[in-house]
């Protein structure tokens, strides 16, 4: 095969990875962009837009993840990318304009530190050989090396290793040959570490296979609410599993459920909610029909109504309808005069309808 070739086909293989991505109206998800197959618009954690190269370099593997549609066991094409093809069909894209920057992972070929390897040999010709100073994302394998780790933190813009599941038995479930405290939380502690060396260096990432180990929403919030708090996590995304073996399609609850995890995510990030805010059945799942804020919400009429021209900050941001720039504008128009009814919320991006329940002029 030549280079773009193998390109589409490792490039669908790095579709099931969503860094960069989620299940927001004004963040583009998993789709790829008009540009074609290989190319996705993506939103960073900090909110800004690009298109990406998004793209494995080998998807050969030697792991047995249940989760992964090329995983040891699985019939599927193989090929492999050499790092100077794909620096060079990075170099063409990004001279035609099509891409802003890289998205580089990778299956485990032969070895973590063979695929290290030529994981961080794409970021240094990008970077010394061809003056590249965009943005560079590269995906770290579980169990790198400490050096390895180092050289990617200091090569690329952002890194990441996946967690895939919350807990050490979830992992189990999932592989034989991962070790979630050896392979995966010490690389993102090693993160950490070689970040305070990079001036300007940026938050790593990680994500979660949803639904593939049989784990509760539960386990993986207090997961995600540990991970902001004690590994310095710029964000966590959310992937929920697609049976690859199956010819059948995946079914919308499990794409519901990515969806309120992305929400509650959300709540944790943006509206300082804390993870025992959030509220679940007896089994541990999110409420598939209404967002967490409203849920909450609806099991506190204790503290509402919310007086819309007198409540805080905290407050307003506890209203379902009312987000983190709904608030900011009601606050600021406070300033000009008392607010009167809800025509004047619908202007400054607030869902009126669902916030009129819990709000008092």
């Amino acid at each position: 095969m030549n280079t773009e070739q193998k390109l589409s086909v490792l490039a669908d293989s790095g579709k099931y990875d969503l860094a960069c991505s989620c299940k927001y109206d004004y963040e583009p998800g998993r789709v790829r962009g008009d540009a074609g197959k290989w190319i996705y618009p993506s939103a960073l954690p900090g909110g800004r837009k690009m298109h990406l190269l998004k793209t494995l370099l080998s998807n050969e593997c030697v792991n047995d993840c249940t989760y992964c549609p090329f995983n040891c066991v699985s019939n599927t094409q193989r090929c492999t990318l050499e790092p100077e093809e794909l620096a060079a069909m990075f170099s063409r894209l990004k001279s035609a304009r099509m891409v802003d920057g890289l998205f580089a992972s990778s299956g485990v070929c032969g070895s973590t530190e063979k695929t290290m390897a030529k994981i961080i040999a794409v970021a240094e010709i990008l970077r010394k050989k061809q003056h590249f100073r965009g943005f560079i994302h590269l995906k770290i394998v579980p169990g790198a090396s400490d050096e390895a780790v180092r050289q990617a933190v200091m090569l690329a813009s952002r890194v990441s290793v996946n967690i895939e599941a919350p807990s050490p038995e979830r992992l189990a479930k999932l592989s034989r040959r991962k070790d979630f405290h050896n392979d995966i939380i010490r690389t993102m502690k090693k993160i950490n570490e070689y970040k305070q060396l990079k001036k300007g260096s940026k938050g790593q990432t990680t994500q979660f296979v949803v639904g593939a180990a049989g784990e509760s929403d539960r386990e993986i919030v207090i997961a995600t609410h540990r991970l902001y708090n004690g590994y310095d996590m710029e964000r966590v995304y959310y992937s929920a599993f697609q049976n690859t073996a199956s010819d059948e399609p995946a079914g919308d609850e499990g794409f519901v459920r990515e969806h309120r995890l992305y929400q509650v995510d959300y709540l944790l990030r943006k509206y300082k909610f804390d993870k025992n805010d959030i509220l679940f059945d007896s089994d541990g799942r999110l409420d598939l029909n209404r967002d967490p804020k409203q849920v909450w919400a609806d099991s506190h009429p204790e503290f509402f109504p919310v007086n819309i021209n007198r409540a805080g900050r905290y407050e307003l941001l506890r209203v379902p309808g009312i987000g983190p720039v709904g608030a900011s504008r009601i606050i600021s128009r406070r300033r000009n005069g008392r607010i009167t009814d809800a025509s004047e919320l619908a202007a400054m991006r607030v869902r009126h309808r669902l916030a009129g329940s819990y709000i008092v002029f």
